[in-house]
């Protein structure tokens, strides 16, 4: 086996995070990225010691060793709480034949991460910002195979929600649902589990930013209004530009939703979300941007520059609390 130097590092595709102005891309295409630049050495140097157990070639370059699973999954789960993005765990173990891992690795994307696991064992595989339904094809893929194999190979689907599931519940999940898949018939028989599917209670917080009391009075009128199952809104209200960064509200680890008009006193509305955008997790903040002007070419400037939402006023009060709602749904369900 060759040894496992930092240019092959580089190559190795594990997408887990999309917030790329938070976290370091190495390579091309889809990138390791860690929490840190230290996280991301310590991984390196964990693989350059040899924890990563591959041969280098193109196949074998998703499949890692167990002892980096932990690792992996923390950081997904991260990623799920905080951005509610799903993925899916497929557990697969075939008793009979230690050749299925090189299987596994010809019928899945190059996204997906083969994590190798002892004989006995199920082997883990990681598909990122994946549903169970687009796991199908992957079992597809696997079931035909079976004319070329004379071995049974058990699969069990986990697509994870839930931003509160640990690690010790999914494994023993994953261990059992993969174990009843063996006791079904067929020779690729498989089962999804749904226990982490259900979403628990988020908190929103949302930040209504103008100088004029009659618009924020309405804004938060609209938004205490809107009802989202399992959603909870916390609305503060803030006068100013410099205000609402004075205050550090915005620096909690919530999700949050920013309406601000463009010009405010102190510090106006392009301001406050320059402050936005510079931050590392900046990707939590979604930003409704309200102005009375109608230019064509500053509207293109503010959605250039990090607006996620452009609304001209007067506005309509219903069709307001629809984009509102629109973005407050996409945020919780993706």
């Amino acid at each position: 086996m060759k040894p496992i130097t930092e240019r092959t590092v580089k190559r190795v595709a594990i997408p887990l995070l999309e917030n790329k102005s938070e976290f370091t891309n190495i390579g091309m295409g889809d990138s390791l990225i860690a929490h840190s630049l230290f996280e991301k050495r310590l991984l390196i140097s964990q693989l350059k010691k040899g924890v990563m157990s591959m041969k280098i070639n193109k196949n074998e370059l998703n499949m890692l060793d167990a002892s980096l699973f932990h690792q992996l999954f923390h950081w997904q789960m991260a990623n799920t709480k905080r951005f509610r993005q799903v993925f899916t765990i497929v557990f697969v173990k075939s008793p009979e034949s230690p050749e299925i891992k090189q299987i596994l690795l010809e019928q899945m994307r190059t996204s997906d991460l083969l994590f190798s696991f002892p004989t006995g064992e199920p082997d883990i595989i990681l598909m990122v910002n994946t549903g169970e339904d687009e796991a199908d094809v992957f079992i597809e893929r696997l079931r035909r195979t079976e004319s070329t194999r004379s071995y049974r190979v058990g699969v069990s689907v986990i697509e994870i929600r839930n931003g509160d599931a640990t690690l010790e519940d999914v494994l023993q999940v994953g261990n059992d649902s993969v174990n009843r898949a063996l006791q079904l018939p067929g020779g690729t028989p498989y089962v999804k589990d749904r226990t982490f599917r259900t979403l628990e209670r988020q908190c929103v917080r949302v930040s209504i930013i103008d100088n004029d009391p009659v618009i924020t009075m309405i804004i938060q009128k609209l938004v205490e209004r809107i009802s989202i199952k399992q959603l909870d809104l916390d609305i503060q209200v803030f006068h100013d530009g410099q205000y609402f960064i004075e205050s550090k509200w915005y620096q909690s680890s919530h999700t949050h939703l920013v309406i601000m008009n463009d010009i405010l006193p102190r510090k106006n509305g392009l301001e406050v979300l320059y402050t936005l955008r510079e931050l590392p997790n900046t990707q939590k903040y979604h930003v409704f941007m309200m102005t009375k002007r109608k230019s064509e070419a500053e509207m293109i400037y503010a959605y250039q520059n990090g607006v996620d939402e452009y609304i001209t006023k007067p506005f309509n009060p219903k069709l307001f609390e629809s984009q509102i709602k629109k973005v407050l749904r996409r945020i919780y369900y993706g």
